[in-house]
This record gives C-alpha cells, sequence and structure tokens, in this order.
C-alpha cells in the first residue's frame, strides 16, 4: 500500500535536528545517557518517567500539531521499558514489595496510555511488540487503518536497548531512539510518499534493528531500504508503489 508521510520527528542522544540527523551512520550508535526534555508532559509526570517514555513522548508531541481528532494512535517497541520490568522482578525474587508506580509504568502500554490522557485522545490506539519486526508490523497496523478509512495514523515507535542483566541475549545492535510518523493514505503537498513490502526472509537476518536501518534511510537520501530480520525481508521505497 502506497502511504503518504505528512509529518516526521525523530530523537537519539545527540540527534535531535534534520542537520543532525542528516549525519547520523548506523556504525557510530550514541552511548551517551542523555534524556529529553519532553516539555510538552507535566513536570509531575515527567519526573516518573524513564528515557524510555519520555522519547516516546518527545516525538509524539509535535505530531499533534497536524493530527485529526479521530487518527487512531499506534505505539510500538520491541522490548519496552526492561530496566523497570528489571527492577520489579529484582523485588519479587528478594520478596521486597513492588512499586505500585513501578508497576503502572512497565506495562507496554504505559507511554500510550500517559500521551492519551495528556492529550485527551479518545480515538482508537493500540501498543504493540513483534519481536526484530516490531517497526515494520506498526507500519502495517496503520495501513490497516487507513484501508478501513482512516484520514490519518500516528505510529510512535521507542526503543531503549535492553537492561544490563538480558545484554547476553541480545540478537541486533540497538540504541535508545524514538520516531513519529503521520501516516496518510491521500497525497498531501511535499509528504512524500512510501511504499512497505515483506518478502520471504533472506540466509541471515541484519545486525541493526529495523529503527537504526529505516532512521538512517529516511535521513538519507537512498530510494529504496531493505532489511532483514531472520523472520521476514522488510522493502521500503520512496516513490511510486510498485505494481
Amino acid at each position: 500500500m502506497q502511504v503518504w508521510v505528512t509529518h516526521c520527528s525523530a530523537w537519539a542522544p545527540g540527534l535531535e535536528s534534520a542537520e543532525q540527523w542528516a549525519d547520523f551512520r548506523p556504525d557510530c550508535l550514541p552511548e551517551t545517557d542523555a534524556k529529553p526534555a519532553a516539555a510538552g508532559v507535566p513536570a509531575m509526570t515527567r519526573r516518573r518517567l524513564t528515557r524510555w517514555g519520555r522519547q516516546a513522548l518527545e516525538v509524539a508531541e509535535p505530531a499533534c500539531e497536524s493530527l485529526a481528532a479521530d487518527a487512531p494512535v499506534i505505539f510500538s517497541s520491541r522490548h519496552g521499558d526492561t530496566e523497570r520490568t528489571f527492577k520489579l522482578l529484582q523485588a519479587l525474587a528478594t520478596d521486597a514489595p513492588l512499586s505500585p508506580n513501578g508497576f503502572s509504568l512497565s506495562v507496554h502500554n504505559s507511554a500510550l496510555g500517559i500521551f492519551s490522557i495528556i492529550k485527551k485522545i479518545q480515538a482508537p490506539s493500540v501498543a504493540l511488540a513483534a519481536g526484530r519486526d516490531t517497526l515494520a508490523a506498526a507500519w502495517r497496523e496503520a495501513e490497516t487503518w487507513l484501508q478501513q478509512g482512516a484520514r490519518q495514523v500516528l505510529l510512535v515507535h521507542s526503543e531503549e536497548p535492553l537492561a544490563e542483566f538480558y545484554r547476553d541475549y541480545a540478537d541486533e545492535r540497538e540504541m535508545p531512539a524514538a520516531l513519529a510518523l503521520v501516516l496518510s493514505a491521500q497525497p498531501e503537498p511535499a509528504a512524500p510518499s512510501v511504499c512497505l513490502t515483506m518478502e520471504d526472509a533472506g540466509e541471515s537476518a541484519g545486525h541493526n534493528s529495523l529503527l537504526i536501518e529505516f532512521l538512517a534511510w529516511w535521513h538519507g537520501s537512498q530510494q529504496m531500504l531493505t532489511a532483514d530480520t531472520g523472520n521476514h525481508r522488510w522493502c521500503w521505497r520512496r516513490g511510486a508503489a510498485q505494481d
């Protein structure tokens, strides 16, 4: 399906402006503990959020400026907030009391819930995860809403590398980053069109997460991105849809 990207905002440590993203290279990932300002989030709520949640809300905020009130909202993340989840599991393992605040913010839809409350969103919304295919699966979910008649869909994808305890099990290179896209089924002035297709997986999966590959492609000049997750091969193409 051909869609038009009417808005794109992205954040990673040291990468905020279009000029900074233009210099982004997948072989040089940020490794700082920097957090986004998330100025659109009330201070009391902001203090409760880890970087994973703050960066999701940081990129979602500017997308709302052109978002229709009835636009469905998708929040996606492969792992969610594993640092917070690990702390809860540690507490369980030592018979320590669980933090109600920590538990409420550990669920996969926590950032989406906070966003919908802050923005008073009453449109349909969903939080999803699909392993290494998560970003592409969220895009497919957006396409489904557009095919069902939605004028726009907001897609927010936030990733944080696995908590240190789980790093040995990582099967791809990851970086802390968030991406917000507003997708439309109708052409709009200056909005690039993009088509996503799926093929059978190749012989081996790529080393980088889909988010890393997508961000490098989107801010680059290549017409097509091909990324293999080991489950599927995903191809994003700028311009006209393929027959």
